[in-house]
């Protein structure tokens, strides 16, 4: 029996009595496979076109994060070899899908740099070089960073309204990082004492401090694959100065 369509409201650009759709916060195909069978895996309501988005989004981002990972992490059980399979043509059912993989396959290759060719601070916290070749042996993937920022605020809009029925809506705005963890050893100090977890484990692990004040205001460490990490922060805009202005790269 086909499913009825549902209406409500999206997680995301937060339009409401639209059609909405089950968004994967923390996308199926990132799962490891040492991932329970019996786990529930987070859903949220997305209209279809934001859906769309982030799906496309985050292949890319699987694609490109899961060749820099260590494929002998139980974190990332599996990771390295489905993003293998997802760009070899000889892996597809079909002639059409076998194209697409060459496609996507061409794509990132023509977009791998030497190692040489970028600074250490461009490269992202734990993604670097593991086995101690010199730069100009080495070989870079690049990634967008708006598309790790996106992905950041989607497990950060989605943890709220799992853990609390609430959607991220202004004046708050959501601020994702990706930086060393020496550098933000402070705050990394408070969400480890002050922070609870909502966990998919091993593949994802998400501790949160929320202000007691506005049960909004919040902490986010985001760790994916035991491997790689991101900080995200929730805050009230109106709370900033009128003079400040920010700068988005």
């Amino acid at each position: 029996m086909k499913k009825r369509p549902r209406f409500g409201k999206c997680v995301h650009c937060l339009q409401d009595g639209v059609r909405v759709t089950d968004d994967h916060v923390f996308p199926k195909s990132w799962y490891p496979e040492n991932t329970s069978t019996n786990i529930e895996k987070w859903i949220i309501p997305a209209c279809l076109q934001c859906n769309n988005e982030y799906g496309e989004i985050e292949q890319d981002l699987l694609i490109r994060l899961g060749l820099c990972i260590n494929p002998q992490s139980p974190g990332a059980l599996g990771i390295v070899p489905k993003v293998l399979r997802s760009i070899n043509p000889q892996e597809a059912e079909n002639e059409k899908e076998a194209r697409h993989r060459a496609a996507k396959r061409a794509k990132l290759l023509r977009q791998i740099r030497k190692g040489n060719d970028f600074p250490d601070e461009s490269i992202y916290p734990n993604l670097g070089e593991k086995g101690g070749r010199p730069p100009e042996q080495q070989h870079v993937i690049t990634f967008s960073a708006k598309s790790m920022r996106r992905f950041g605020e989607k497990i950060v809009r989605g943890i709220f309204y799992i853990e609390d029925s609430r959607f991220i809506e202004p004046p708050y705005i959501v601020e994702v990082h990706g930086v060393h963890d020496e550098h933000v050893a402070e705050i990394i100090t408070i969400i480890d004492k002050f922070g609870e977890i909502s966990a998919r484990e091993p593949g994802i692990v998400v501790c949160r401090v929320v202000s007691p004040e506005d049960a909004m205001s919040s902490l986010f460490k985001i760790e994916i694959w035991q491997q790689f990490k991101m900080y995200a922060s929730v805050y009230n805009s109106a709370d900033l100065p009128q003079s400040t202005s920010r700068v988005d790269y």
